[in-house]
């Protein structure tokens, strides 16, 4: 068989293969978890792709974010798919795909090492790791972005080759897009200036003679400039992704996202950055017991502090000790370090530790080092590598079947959770709402009360909780869960006009409608306040009570 044919086959097997780990995402249904803000709950989504959904989209900054073109992907597929979630997992699912080729692409341009830029696109389409942000619909967010990074760095790499106005301002145009999908894409330039290095070879006499690896034809290698040149033409990719930082920081802490130092001091956040750096170098090897939560410990063992340090250190100073002799070493851990830096909660948003969904570009670097690696051990070590990878790999995809069953719905996704994970409150807050809505209340409040125990301290929980009481009649329960959910969070809405449903089914009228007045002041449009002020406005009679507080 001719080697041209026999590539294609191998492309052809490569997308077969994506094609059947995820085969079964289709299966999986929405998510209590961020999709329902996403999508189900989400009345602008009704608007589909029209004018006033578009002017949503650009204007939204719900969920502290602005993304506006993951909002117009999101509406494109409710004018397709309505609210039937196997269109909007198979869009997940082609895009991942697409992602794959165009890095294997990327890769086979700048090195011309055709098997190596297969092996890296293999590595990244089957990772285990990867499973959540392509089987999470409400990470939508990161295939999309990803696609445009892969756009970015072709348009790149072709005004690398040809420097010139209208390339470079293609490249500027494909960042702009991604940031507008996804703003984790701010370390874009970084990575920039490392493929600069290698494998383009643009660092003037920097190692273009050093590395011993594939030739690459001379048309597609980058053209020589000094590091202050090539500095420079990041700078208006650099502004970008400053504006796009100060946006997501700005709209967060507006959105109440932001942790407090009181809640997540510095000296935590630190120490879990790297404890969270050597985690995901550790579940990159053995993808084992992943979640769709990790709960944030609060503090980290010293020991396990230090052991992460030390082994990040020590990957450090290998990597950059041989740079100019095997520079995809330090490219690739670079990679890895500077694209995951802005998620690594030094900047602490939301309560979790880390997700596997920030690893869905980070991972490249990793696997640039493993694939470029191998082919360059001697002799039998070689050999010995190649096997090793390809079992790695079976085993990654089988691991990456079975992780998809788990994204199937609520209970197979954070039953999950719990048995992999340690304390993991908000795990054990979604199964009570599950079983809740599936009838089950006494499961319902056996996992709901568990969180509370947990984290006191979430609003939402108290809240749901109390929803369980008053569908059981329990009015006085449910009034002494809806006054802690307000005493933690005096915005709670629905805590609000809860609390006032819950003194009217005790005939409690008069402060009732209070609360619900009080729940329209902060929503207007609030329906359900306003359908609750109607019903209790209409009995012939009330009687005003003090309420719990």
């Amino acid at each position: 068989m001719p080697v041209s044919r026999a590539r294609i086959w191998i492309l052809l097997l490569l997308v077969v293969s994506v094609l059947a780990v995820y085969w079964n995402v289709q299966d999986g249904g929405f998510l209590n978890y961020d999709d329902q803000v996403y999508v189900t709950d989400n009345p602008h989504l009704r608007l589909g792709l029209t004018w006033p959904g578009v002017r949503w989209a650009f204007r939204s900054t719900d969920l502290g974010f602005w993304h506006p073109l993951t909002w117009l992907s999101l509406l494109l597929d409710y004018q397709w798919y309505g609210l039937h979630p196997a269109g909007y997992h198979w869009t997940n699912l082609l895009l991942h795909l697409a992602n794959t080729l165009l890095l294997f692409a990327l890769l086979h341009r700048m090195t011309g090492a055709w098997g190596r830029s297969c092996l890296v696109a293999a590595l990244f389409a089957l990772h285990p790791l990867h499973v959540e942000s392509v089987a999470w619909v409400a990470e939508r967010k990161d295939v999309l972005s990803a696609f445009f990074w892969m756009l970015t760095m072709g348009a790149y790499i072709f005004y690398a080759e040809r420097p010139g106005w209208d390339r470079y301002l293609l490249t500027l145009f494909f960042f702009l897009l991604g940031l507008m999908a996804k703003p984790m894409l701010v370390s874009l330039p970084l990575v920039l200036l490392l493929i600069d290095y290698w494998p383009l070879n643009r660092f003037r006499g920097a190692q273009s003679h050093a590395y011993p690896g594939p030739a690459v034809p001379e048309g597609r290698k980058g053209v020589p400039a000094a590091l202050s040149t090539l500095i420079l033409e990041k700078v208006p990719l650099a502004l970008l992704s400053g504006a796009a930082s100060w946006l997501v920081y700005a709209t967060q802490q507006h959105f109440g996202a932001l942790a407090s130092p009181e809640v997540f001091p510095v000296p935590n956040r630190m120490a879990n950055a790297v404890v969270s750096y050597g985690a995901y170098l550790a579940k990159t090897i053995f993808p084992w017991g992943l979640a769709a939560f990790y709960p944030y410990p609060g503090h980290w063992p010293l020991w396990r502090v230090l052991l992460s340090g030390f082994v990040l250190l020590t990957l450090s100073v290998w990597s950059l000790r041989y740079a100019r002799r095997l520079p995809y070493l330090a490219v690739g851990w670079l990679w890895f370090l500077g694209v995951l830096l802005p998620v690594i909660g030094l900047v602490q948003i939301g309560s979790a530790a880390m997700a596997d969904r920030f690893t869905y570009l980070p991972l490249v670097g990793i696997f640039l080092m493993m694939v470029w690696g191998s082919f360059d051990c001697p002799g039998r070590t070689r050999q010995a590598a190649f096997l090793l990878m390809g079992a790695a790999l079976i085993l990654w995809s089988c691991l990456s079947w079975m992780q998809v069953q788990y994204w199937q719905n609520d209970v197979t996704l954070f039953r999950r959770a719990i048995q992999v994970t340690d304390g993991n409150y908000k795990a054990m807050h979604i199964l009570g709402l599950a079983y809740h809505r599936q009838g089950d209340d006494t499961r319902a409040l056996d996992f709901l009360t568990e969180s509370i125990r947990l984290k006191p301290d979430e609003s939402r929980v108290h809240n749901d909780l109390g929803v369980v009481y008053m569908g059981q009649k329990r009015f006085r329960d449910a009034q002494r869960e809806f006054t802690l959910a307000l005493r933690l969070r005096p915005d709670n809405v629905k805590a609000i006009n809860n609390l006032g449903a819950a003194l009217a089914s005790q005939g409690i009228t008069e402060e009732a409608e209070k609360y619900f007045n009080a729940a329209l002041r902060w929503e207007p449009e609030n329906k359900d306040a306003m359908d609750n002020l109607r019903k209790i406005r209409k009995l012939p009679g009330r009687r005003a009570g003090a309420g719990m507080r």
